[in-house]
């Protein structure tokens, strides 16, 4: 994880949509090192959310509208991280994904 400094929505939209994973960080978020995940599914055509709690350790996976995700990022933005990995090269992303097909 890197910290990021992105300059509006747009360009979290853009940096969504190119397979980035975005990470709040946040001393409630359990799993992924104190991290909350973002990601765009492009299959779906929504983006996706991951964290856990202290109060409950199983991961949750939201899905968001990208403008919706947008949002909520840049509400964010400075305590906003990118992950090294994009989405087709994360391991972690791809199981949460595989569960989430499962699920359905």
């Amino acid at each position: 994880m890197k910290p990021i400094e992105v300059k509006d929505k747009t360009h979290i939209k853009q940096l969504l949509y190119a397979e980035h994973v975005f990470a709040i960080q946040g001393d409630q978020f359990r799993g992924f090192g104190g991290f909350q995940l973002w990601w765009y599914d492009r299959h779906r055509g929504w983006c996706d959310c991951c964290d856990s709690h202290w109060s409950d350790p199983r991961k949750h996976v939201m899905h968001h509208s990208l403008d919706e995700a947008a949002k909520i990022l840049w509400h964010h933005r400075k305590s906003l991280y990118v992950r090294i990995k994009r989405v087709d090269e994360d391991p972690c992303i791809q199981a949460l994904e595989h569960l989430e097909d499962a699920r359905r």
